[in-house]
């Protein structure tokens, strides 16, 4: 039986069309991968079924029936739930708080605790998310609050659950423990539509694969009929990916230090979240930071970036600016409601009065030269879909020309193309002269990308591979290695 089925949708925003008849059908109890460029239309569609969004044209129908919803209420009503890239959590609140806020609180009355703890506590247990209900939000990592998001959904037993780059956020751990839950969801029964830009997942995951391109269905395949390379191809159209430029390798007595950092320790909430952090960040250097999401990586940039001063230790910079790819787009690196230009001006202290002419011109010089894909300049960058907001935040950043650059997780959300482009921009930063902090929860970037790479664990750097361990022909075993240091194994 046909879970969803899509019928001729069309959706547009001005004069752009972001989906154009768009007609395919999700089996009951598969997964579902929607494939495509950022801005290809996916997340658009799925806003669609959610109820978020309204089509222009064309037709609904869940489990046979149309329909025509209004809100994502009613989607919910119809037992779907979306698990979106930007989690709507209340940091302040308990988890169970944050699960009941959105359901139980709505219809009234009187809360009958004991009954809906106990069935959160069977929820958990029965899909292995190991969660204490009571611990608060701003106490959890990425993938806990991803696993409170998983609870909400499952406490309104959601049948239709439609996952958003789900694997984004997550360590290479975490995506494999995640992937045993998509196994007991299907188990149960449950339908379940993934968008990625991740092939490797589409591979080990799907039971059919569609691919969006500028807003169309161009290419659909099974399970038995996967093939990467021809998924990449339909996925962009057939346009060849460049490779990254090759990295120079100036002498030792020009690779000056432009950051250093001597036993840096910080304790917040009386829990030691750095402890004796030593390292340093060279020129014509990318310095790779890797583990587990929630082990220190952010403390250090808010460290870096003086966010913290209480910390102990010492904090060495050859000057006082810092360019930052946040890992976090939407509370720290752009303003929603804010246009393309405005955002791009928002650290340009030196830019004086500039004339509407003057910021136009700006933002088209950056949506041409990174691809950053919008109806116009005037179109807030909120508006966009996640991989072209990063595109956007990049631009900026490299804009700026700061001889220090952290880039802390520079390709989440964005397609295969678009990871080559930053990746590119990434090394020829560093072909001339940047020195590049780099964190990321994907290994294979960092491993393509760094010089050195550091392992941290529980607050501490336990391990820093050398630019020749890094360049070992046994990567197979440097992949074991880094993965037993990342949970502490030595």
């Amino acid at each position: 039986m046909k879970a969803v089925e899509f019928n001729n949708i069309t959706k547009s925003f001005g004069q752009l069309t972001v989906n154009d008849k768009v007609t395919f059908a999700v089996e009951e109890n598969t997964v579902h991968c929607l494939l495509g460029e950022n801005g290809a239309g996916k997340s658009t569609l799925m806003k669609i079924l959610f109820g978020s969004y309204k089509q222009d044209a064309g037709t609904i129908k869940i489990r046979g029936k149309e329909v025509n919803f209004k809100s994502p209420l009613d989607a919910i009503d119809e037992k779907i739930g979306m698990l979106y890239q930007h989690f709507m959590l209340i940091d302040d609140f308990t988890i169970w708080e944050n699960v009941v806020i959105g359901n139980e609180l709505s219809s009234g009355g009187k809360l009958d605790y004991k009954r809906i703890k106990a069935r959160l506590n069977e929820i958990i247990e029965n899909y292995n998310l190991g969660l204490d209900i009571n611990k608060k939000i701003c106490d959890k990592s990425i993938s806990e609050e991803q696993k409170v998001e998983l609870l909400k959904l499952l406490y309104r037993n959601s049948e239709i659950l439609i996952f958003d780059e789900p694997t984004a956020v997550l360590s290479p751990v975490e995506v494999k423990e995640f992937f045993k839950i998509i196994e007991k969801f299907k188990a149960d029964g449950k339908t379940i539509i993934f968008i990625t830009h991740k092939l490797n997942e589409v591979k080990e995951l799907a039971d059919k694969v569609s691919i969006l391109r500028k807003g169309q269905l161009v290419y659909e395949t099974t399970k038995e009929d996967i093939n990467v390379q021809k998924l990449g191809n339909e996925i962009i159209g057939n346009v060849e990916i460049a490779e990254s430029p090759a990295k120079i390798h100036p002498g030792e007595e020009i690779k000056k230090t432009f950051l250093e950092m001597k036993n840096i320790s910080l304790v917040k909430d009386k829990v030691t979240v750095l402890d004796g952090v030593t390292m340093d960040i060279k020129k014509y250097e990318i310095h790779g930071i890797c583990g587990v999401e929630g082990n220190g990586q952010q403390e250090l940039v808010d460290v870096i970036l003086q966010f913290e001063k209480n910390f102990g230790g010492t904090l060495m910079m050859k000057d006082d600016r810092v360019s930052i790819v946040p890992d976090d787009r939407y509370k720290r690196g752009m303003i929603k409601e804010f246009t393309i230009g405005e955002n791009i001006l928002l650290k340009k202290k030196k830019q004086g009065i500039l004339s509407k002419h003057n910021i136009d011109a700006m933002s088209q010089h950056i949506m041409k030269k990174y691809d950053v894909r919008a109806p116009s300049a005037e179109t807030p960058l909120g508006s966009l879909s996640g991989g072209n907001q990063q595109k956007a935040i990049i631009a900026r950043e490299i804009e700026m020309q700061q001889n220090t650059m952290i880039f802390y997780h520079p390709t989440r959300g964005v397609d295969i193309n678009a990871t080559a482009f930053i990746h590119s921009e990434i090394v020829n930063l560093r072909n001339a002269g940047k020195a590049i902090l780099l964190i990321s929860s994907d290994l294979d970037e960092l491993l393509k990308l760094s010089d050195r790479l550091s392992v941290m664990h529980k607050g501490k750097i336990i391990k820093t591979f050398s630019e020749k361990e890094l360049n070992t022909d046994n990567k197979n075993d440097l992949l074991d290695k880094i993965g037993k240091f990342m949970i502490g194994c030595d």
